[in-house]
């Protein structure tokens, strides 16, 4: 049954971590409507711990700056009856993961114009967090840490929405780094972070990790323990994703490379660079409007049992050909994050906005991707021949019958 916390009415729970967990809640304000929200709270063992409490207190500081269509909204932070807690905006929507494990299933390799725009919009956010200044014009030199899979949802709206800055590192932070200790998921950690190096580029190393294995379907790093996984960030000689994908083209498999780089100096130096790398690579494709990704993504969920190995991209072949998706309107809150962002930013959010005509993906596209099995039919269809002129062989007499 629902139960009341504050100005709050807790619904289902939507996870738990270490320190918190986060339910979907109803908020309901002094002023305005009613709204749907994530609720964090903070376990009352937690509460009992300075250091923890001050980590907590430091995501809702930090929070407080992230205001950007492709960052989770912060509402509102407090403490009710001793239990502190954040109201985040509710994305409602699946995570990248999930949507990589429903396409592994049932659909295919995700669409590299996709595997683009979810790349391009995660880096529009941590261009916003990176450059992020306080009120007296100082760089808050935020890290997110943990830039993952799990932590970006697909929005129902078409924003891919960075969330979970609970791990995130900044200049001014209240609470002092421990050496030794890694936080974040070992998978995406930089090599220079397991040495204790911390800087803006680790992130642009987990967009890098995140973008091969969206483009080949597999986990870079996997190991069976975490030993060996530390192992293979450091050492492991990186295979381009082109070798398990063959529409994946050097230019591309150059841009991933880049972002995983083991010397932080070679790699892209900020999220701005890998975005206009990214961006202008997406040329090569269609334009691809923020409904016609949910319209995939939808579609992607809706699949059960895979059909050929390049559905998805046959999907989106439709999608895009189609005039028939409309566009889907902003919420509110995107709309003033917007408002706010540099004029080049907004220009590019509005590009994005407008309800591009319709054009078809072109059967180039889809030949690229087929042409390294276009001659498999052929080869099957000789062997039948050849089998079919030695049994008349035999038959009439031509040639002796085989003896085994």
């Amino acid at each position: 049954m629902p139960t009341r916390f504050g100005s709050y009415t807790i619904h289902d729970a939507l996870g738990a971590g270490g320190m918190a967990s986060v339910h979907l809640a109803e908020w309901h304000p002094p002023e305005g409507p009613p709204k749907r929200v994530a609720l964090k709270r903070l376990f009352p063992n937690i509460a009992e711990n300075p250091e923890l409490v001050a980590m907590f207190i430091d995501e809702a500081r930090l929070a407080r700056y992230l205001k950007h269509p492709n960052i989770a909204q912060v509402y509102e932070f407090g403490r009710i009856a001793g239990t502190y807690y954040i109201a985040f905006e509710f994305v409602q929507g699946p995570t990248v993961h999930q949507l990589a494990r429903q396409c592994d299933l049932h659909v295919g390799y995700i669409p590299i114009p996709i595997v683009l725009e979810i790349a391009i919009q995660l880096c529009d956010a941590l261009h916003h967090a990176h450059n992020l200044c306080d009120e007296e014009d100082l760089p808050l030199g935020i890290v997110h840490r943990d830039v993952s899979p799990q932590n970006l949802i697909v929005s129902t709206a078409g924003f891919v929405k960075l969330i979970d800055f609970g791990l995130a590192k900044a200049k001014q932070s209240s609470v002092e780094s421990h050496s030794g200790i890694i936080k974040g998921k070992l998978h995406y950690v930089a090599p220079e972070y397991l040495d204790g190096a911390l800087d803006v580029r680790c992130d642009l190393w987990a967009v890098g990790v995140l973008m091969h294995e969206l483009l080949t379907g597999r986990l870079l790093f996997d190991a069976p323990d975490n030993f060996a996984m530390v192992d293979r960030v450091r050492t492991m000689a990186i295979p381009p994703a082109s070798r398990f994908r063959a529409e994946v083209t050097s230019g591309l498999d150059d841009i991933v490379f880049k972002a995983l780089e083991r010397n932080p100096g070679r790699r892209w130096q900020n999220a701005a660079s890998l975005r206009a790398a990214l961006a202008m690579h997406a040329k090569e494709y269609p334009p691809l409007t923020r409904s016609q990704l949910v319209t995939w993504v939808e579609w992607a969920f809706g699949e059960k049992k895979r059909a050929r190995e390049d559905s998805g991209l046959s999907a989106l072949h439709e999608i895009v050909k189609s005039e028939q998706v409309e566009l889907i309107d902003e919420p509110d809150d995107a709309e003033s994050a917007l408002s706010r962002l540099p004029a080049t930013s907004a220009a590019v959010m509005e590009r994005r906005r407008e309800s591009v005509a319709a054009m078809p993906v072109g059967e180039a596209m889809l030949r690229r991707h087929r042409e390294s099995r276009a001659w498999l039919p052929w080869i099957l269809a000789l062997l039948v021949l050849g089998v079919v002129a030695v049994w008349l062989l035999v038959h009439f007499g031509v040639m002796p019958k085989p003896h085994f």
